[in-house]
């Protein structure tokens, strides 16, 4: 399971992978920010070297 301890101890890959596989409720304007928020960070973190 995951929640806010685990995830301090997860590495770069688990927290990226858990990144994709997130996804907003439609009508949920919090989680549907916060979707946009993770995406584009992903995207960021794609254009950095390892």
């Amino acid at each position: 399971m995951t929640n806010p301890v685990t995830v301090k101890y997860m590495s770069r890959s688990e927290i990226e992978s858990l990144m994709y596989s997130l996804r907003a409720e439609t009508g949920n304007e919090q989680a549907e920010l916060f979707e946009a928020l993770v995406r584009r960070l992903l995207t960021l973190m794609e254009q950095e070297p390892r």
